[in-house]
């Protein structure tokens, strides 16, 4: 819920006679759902108890994510159920003016004053008198005496300390400040994987085609000599050279042929000849020894050993979970066994001419705070673990631009990048040159104004101004998701596809 320090809380400014707090307080008159009210010239709002909720005939009022809630105006009849239970007497039954499709007005009896914990109140107030408090913080004795010395004003006891151990955790993946980041429990500190710098990279293959357990892929399967000279490791008289025969030495053992990757050479009139193209290729994306997958297997197939990840193909059922999971999506099934699990065996490594390859130990991810995040969520959206906690700490204003922010990772993040692959803004370290990007034609967006309270956060969180409370622009939006994860009604839903080419 959201208290008030009623030692620091100013209320309404009686004195002036111009002052547009005259009536309304700061934090009344941006609480979009006006679950504020003055006793004693001090703000007090709606505890967030779940009372109305609990009560509602038609489930139409429900819990999001921040602690807060909603009314689904598709559900709610008007019962009145919800005003009668506040044990604070803050929810009114209010008149709304709904227009239907058909453009004609109809009048239409909704609950008000109960807190979305939108965080409006906290944003705007001057004094710092509004202050976010879960329900944790009672373990603090400091915290617990603010907390009585706020629902006293109500007649309310603090819930006990059983209460508090029953209490829900929240787990939204966009957090206002001051809200609980739970620690995780795998605490891997580590993680050792091959990196490929692809400034010295001559893209010619070698690695993906030697690796034994086909952990490094190509962009685009390229049909044609990649001079990768796997030709020229086997041929026993060092007779060819990116695939061009000295025919003096060459003895037609047929070696380059059985080991050619991509069958370009052919023996043809007594000679070996390349039949195809020189064509580079690109190494794309490879395992990066997270172990998401053998964390996951349901049947101990695989196992990781000192950042190594060992396959037993006897226990495996080839279910896929692990293909599903794999971020770099190198884990693909064979038919009869899934390749993709890096050993680390530095084959690639001693055979890279370029020495392009090298291992690469990387500490684990804890906190990001960089002024391109535009704090959309979407790492902590495709986070397998979920791990990652985007921490709002002050919004854009007209004298400030940035949004103020931090990503948070706790320990149960495995470095397995997804977040990365799919940032928009490209600020988390990425391992491999795998990319993903939204596809915008195949994605939608919308906003159910059903739920809407019009209370802006959207408007202040959108890093390209598409969206006006509620209302998107298709245009001029990113697909990013800060607008969908930020609201507290989840009102605003979106879908993406996503594709490794970036569109013009």
């Amino acid at each position: 819920m959201i208290i008030t320090d009623m030692d620091k809380c100013r209320g309404i400014n009686t004195k002036c006679e111009n002052c547009s707090l005259k009536k309304k307080s700061r934090c009344m008159e941006v609480c979009p759902t006006n679950a504020i009210k003055l006793i004693d010239n001090k703000a007090f709002s709606c505890i967030t108890c779940g009372m109305c909720s609990k009560h509602c005939p038609n489930n139409a009022i429900k819990k999001n994510k921040f602690g807060g809630y909603y009314v689904s105006r598709v559900r709610c009849n008007g019962c009145g159920t919800c005003e009668k239970v506040c044990p604070i007497k803050i929810i009114t039954m209010k008149k709304w003016t709904v227009k239907e499709k058909s453009g004609r007005e109809k009048y239409a009896v909704y609950p008000d004053g109960i807190c979305a914990m939108c965080g409006l109140c906290v944003i705007e107030c001057e004094n710092n008198a509004r202050l976010y408090f879960d329900i944790n913080d009672l373990k603090n004795s400091k915290n617990k005496l603010m907390a009585e010395r706020y629902l006293n004003v109500f007649g309310i006891k603090p819930p006990t300390k059983e209460e508090i151990e029953k209490n829900e955790k929240i787990e939204g993946k966009v957090q206002l400040k001051d809200t609980i980041i739970e620690k995780g429990t795998i605490n891997r500190l580590k993680v050792l994987s091959i990196k490929i710098n692809s400034e010295k990279c001559v893209n010619c293959g070698k690695c993906i085609y030697i690796c034994p357990k086909n952990t490094i892929l190509e962009k685009n399967p390229v049909d044609g000599c990649t001079k990768c000279n796997i030709c020229r490791d086997v041929c026993p008289k060092d007779a060819i050279e990116n695939g061009v025969v000295n025919e003096e030495k060459c003895v037609l053992c047929n070696a380059c042929i059985i080991n050619c990757p991509k069958d370009v050479l052919k023996i043809s009139d007594y000679k070996v000849i390349k039949s195809k193209e020189d064509k580079p290729t690109i190494p794309f994306n490879h395992c990066v020894n997270c172990g998401l997958c053998a964390d996951n297997c349901p049947k101990n197939a695989l196992k990781l050993v000192d950042n190594k990840i060992y396959y037993n193909p006897e226990n495996c059922i080839l279910c896929n979970k692990c293909v599903e999971l794999c971020p770099n999506e190198v884990r693909v099934n064979k038919g009869n066994y899934i390749s993709g699990a890096c050993v680390l065996c530095e084959i690639c490594i001693n055979s890279c001419s370029e020495k392009a390859i090298e291992i690469n130990e990387r500490d684990k991810f804890t906190v990001i705070d960089s002024e391109e995040c535009i704090a959309c969520g979407t790492c902590g959206n495709v986070c397998p673990n979920n791990a990652i906690v985007v921490k709002i700490n002050k919004f854009k204003s007209e004298t400030d631009k940035t949004i103020h922010r931090e990503i948070i990772f706790n320990n149960d993040c495995v470095m397995c990048e997804s977040c990365a692959i799919h940032c928009p803004r490209d600020i988390i370290p990425n391992t491999t040159n795998y990319k993903k990007y939204i596809d915008k034609e195949k994605s939608f967006i919308r906003t159910d104004l059903d739920y809407c309270i019009f209370c802006g956060l959207c408007n202040r969180i959108c890093p390209a101004e598409a969206i006006d409370t509620g209302k998107i622009n298709l245009n001029k939006c990113e697909y990013c998701s800060a607008c969908v994860n930020i609201c507290p009604t989840n009102a605003i839903s979106i879908y993406r596809l996503w594709n490794t080419e970036k569109e013009e």
